[in-house]
């Protein structure tokens, strides 16, 4: 039963796991929008003092402002230090704490505008 399984793809499904990726998540000071942003190991970071860095200027999707960015990663592509102007650095924890926070409040306000309308309708 086990060599079916296999064979076929039966039991839980495998979990896409990204490992020549690293992630970072900022949130633009102007509008407050947050972006995930993925560098490559091998073609975005540059090697520095035993570890790396890597320079970019992100643009939100909402207002469009440059957020310059400069982070030193360790040998295990760990962040040691960074900076950013016109925005801020943000865990993980803490932008998808935010987006789900702003999912929960979008379906709120759509659920009263839904019963609004039935509300005018009756």
């Amino acid at each position: 039963m086990g060599f079916l399984k296999k064979l076929f793809g039966g039991g839980e499904p495998k979990k896409y796991v990204d490992t020549q990726g690293v992630y970072f998540y900022v949130e633009c000071a102007n509008c407050g929008s947050r972006v995930r942003v993925r560098a490559d190991k091998q073609h975005d970071l540059q090697n520095a003092d035993g570890g790396y860095e890597w320079h970019k200027t992100i643009v939100d999707s909402r207002c469009f402002r440059r957020m310059q960015t400069v982070v030193q990663l360790d040998s295990n592509f760990q962040m040691t230090s960074h900076e950013i102007t016109g925005g801020r650095f943000m865990t993980e924890a803490e932008y998808l704490a935010a987006e789900e926070a702003e999912k929960r409040a979008k379906a709120v306000a759509e659920a009263k505008e839904s019963a609004n309308e039935a509300e005018e309708d009756a």
